[in-house]
Formats: C-alpha cells, sequence, structure tokens
C-alpha cells in the first residue's frame, strides 16, 4: 500500500490525463486540443508545450487562440527536429500544458531520450499534462501487435506512466470510419495512405488494436476504483483478478513471461505480481554471479513494465507461491513451461504440478518459451 510519504509527493506533483487511441487518426490530438479550449475558456491558464499536427488542418486550426511554448530544435546531420522545451514549460508555468505523443523518442542530444520523461520532469514542478498515446506503444501490448501486424514497435512506453494518469480517455472510432478518414487523405497524404490500408490499417490489425485499446482503458477504470478506496480488493471479487508470474532464478524466456502476466492483469484492470522465490541455495553468497545478474535484470525488467516485484525467502518454492496467491487475492498464475521432459519432471517432481495441487481457484497459465529437454 502506498505510503504517506508518497501520497504527499504525489500531491505536489502535476495531474496527468491521457488521451488513448488504438491508432493514428482517432482523433487523440484533437480531443486534447479541444479539452485545451474548454480548460481556458473555464478560467484555467493552459498552454501549448508540444503538438504534432500531422498536416492536418483542422488540428492546425485548433491551436489557433492556445498560446504555445516554442520547441526547441534538434540538430542533428542537416536535419532539424522540434522538441519539447521542458524549461521553456517550466519557466512559463502554465496550470495545464499540452503534449502530445506521450512514447516519442526524442532527437539524439535531448536531455531525455524519452517524451515521457519530459512529461514526468514537467509534472514534478507541478504542473498538469494533458497528453495522447496510441495502444500500441505499451510495452505489455507491443510484442504481441508485432507478431499479429508484423510490424516493429520502435517506440515503447513503459505501462507504469500510464497507470500513473489520473484519467485515461478512450478516443474511439469505427475501423469503417478511420479506413474511411484515411482514403480521404484526413491521416496521411495519398501514396502513404494506400500502402497503409493494406498494411497497418488492415481490418485485422484494427480490430486488434481496437480491443487492446477498450481492454486498457476499461482495466484502468477498475484500478481507479479500487486505488480510490470506493471499491476494496477482497469486496471486488472477480473483478480484480490478480496475476502472478512466478520465476525463477534462471527462467527459459523471462522477457515473454513478464509480458503475458503484464498483459492479462492490464486487460482485468489488476495488479501483476511478479514473484521469485529465493531458496537457501540460492542466497546472494552462494548463487551464481551470472545467474544472480540475470535474476537482477529480469526483475528491473518487470519493474520497468509496471508490475509489482516480489522477493519471497523459503525452503518449499510451491508452499511459498500458493500462500502469496492466498494473501493477494490471485486469481491467475503464470510460469513456464519446464526444460524437462515428462519422464524426468514425474522422477524429479514438478513446482507447477505442486502448486495446482495446493491452490484453490487459480488459474494456471503455463507459456511455453523454449524447447523441451530430450528424455
Amino acid at each position: 500500500m502506498e505510503g504517506f510519504a508518497e501520497l504527499l509527493a504525489r500531491k505536489r506533483q502535476g495531474s496527468l490525463k491521457v488521451y488513448l487511441g488504438y491508432a493514428a487518426g482517432v482523433g487523440k490530438t484533437y480531443a486534447m486540443l479541444q479539452e485545451g479550449h474548454r480548460l481556458r475558456q473555464a478560467g484555467f491558464d493552459v498552454a501549448i508545450g508540444y503538438v504534432e499536427p500531422h498536416r492536418r488542418p483542422e488540428t492546425a486550426t485548433l491551436m489557433d487562440g492556445l498560446e504555445m511554448v516554442s520547441p526547441r530544435m534538434c540538430r542533428v546531420g542537416d536535419a532539424q527536429f522540434p522538441e519539447v522545451d521542458v524549461p521553456a514549460v517550466l519557466a512559463r508555468r502554465p496550470q495545464v500544458a499540452l503534449v502530445d505523443e506521450l512514447a516519442h523518442t526524442n532527437a539524439a542530444g535531448s536531455p531525455n531520450p524519452k517524451r515521457y520523461r519530459d512529461v514526468l520532469d514537467i509534472m514534478e514542478a507541478g504542473i498538469n499534462v494533458i497528453t495522447t498515446l496510441n495502444v500500441q506503444h505499451l510495452e505489455s501490448v507491443a510484442e504481441r501487435v508485432e507478431t499479429v501486424t508484423g510490424i516493429p514497435v520502435r517506440e515503447r512506453l513503459p505501462d507504469a506512466v500510464l497507470h500513473r494518469a489520473d484519467q485515461v480517455v478512450n478516443v474511439d472510432v469505427t475501423k469503417e470510419e478511420l479506413r474511411e478518414r484515411l482514403r480521404l487523405g484526413k491521416i496521411y497524404g495519398p501514396e502513404q495512405a494506400e500502402r497503409a490500408l493494406v498494411g497497418f490499417f488492415t481490418y485485422q490489425n484494427l480490430s486488434l488494436l481496437r480491443e487492446l485499446c477498450l481492454r486498457e482503458a476499461s482495466g484502468d477504470q477498475v484500478r481507479k476504483i479500487t486505488e480510490q478506496g470506493l471499491l476494496s480488493r477482497e469486496a471486488a471479487g472477480d473483478a480484480v483478478e490478480a496475476v502472478m508470474v512466478a520465476l525463477s532464478s534462471d527462467p527459459t524466456d523471462a522477457e515473454t513471461l513478464i509480458r503475458r502476466g503484464m498483459r492479462m492483469a492490464s486487460q482485468f484492470g489488476s495488479p501483476c505480481y511478479v514473484v521469485y522465490v529465493r531458496r537457501p541455495s540460492e542466497t546472494p553468497v552462494r548463487i551464481d554471479a551470472g545467474l544472480q545478474r540475470v535474476l537482477q535484470n529480469n526483475l528491473r525488467l518487470a519493474a520497468l513494465l509496471g508490475a509489482e516485484v516480489v522477493q519471497l525467502e523459503g525452503h518449499d518454492v510451491p508452499e511459498a507461491l500458493v500462500n502469496f496467491a492466498s494473501e493477494r487475492n490471485v486469481r491467475h498464475a503464470v510460469f513456464g513451461k519446464s526444460r524437462l521432459s515428462p519422464l524426468r519432471e514425474r522422477l524429479r517432481g514438478s513446482f507447477i504440478l505442486d502448486f495446482l495441487h495446493e491452490a484453490v481457484g487459480v488459474d494456471v497459465h503455463i507459456v511455453n518459451t523454449t524447447p523441451r529437454e530430450a528424455a
């Protein structure tokens, strides 16, 4: 549970609102600018920290009437790229700063490598931020989007940043309307639009992205309700299905397991725990140095993706996991598939089978990440 010091620190920080969409062109930037105008008319001091108009006339028109803090120009070779000028925003100190494209990677030489870090710096100064994000840029879903669409997702955002948002608004249009916008040249130029219609903007891809976006937005609502104390985790019952990812000191593919767990937790709007049970043979003075480095890297990745990392100690790993699952209302447990063949599992015993036997009301998900060892 969040401590009082952390609560006080958050009160001193600015709030964060995210307009979340499932693809370019759904209207995130437009909605952000519309809210900027509404807030300004209500008497708030609003300034644009950065907006990418994407050569869309409607968006550019909506920027009129809102003060803009001039971007900082970064030179890379012979080209120049505009980026958020964080010191200038802090000096201007509006009540609300509009900062587009939260997952954007800043140009080389920028003080921060990612725009979300710019936003966090602005919030740290007590300035409220409204921003935009496409769902495929979330770390927990980027890998799945790449697999289905075949298109790399190069710009990624830790889920923990989105979970810090005080409000997430889903900007949604039908797939048919979005593709029509594309055909009419409202998103990209003619040649790029034609490529997009048969590439990223296919019905299959848009269906996946829209589903992910709707689940992320609904999951955020459940998180906010429970965090505000309006619904306890116990009272939430099936509405809050906590997810536990069980990691050994040397898992076959920790990244795949963690991403799977985070994706499930995001869909349920529930916490994700990445749990490692340290046995006596794995104390810092006894564990192999190489395994220790791998373990720490895996736990750092879990924290980066927004999971709560939990380290337990015990001789009986399944018992420790069962007790933790019971205490934290875990409904889904994620394990990597054993390297051992069925014969060797029967001879040596299986943590997963022991957990299945003892855990009540927990669905076990076994992820096959590597070929099984021969018998």
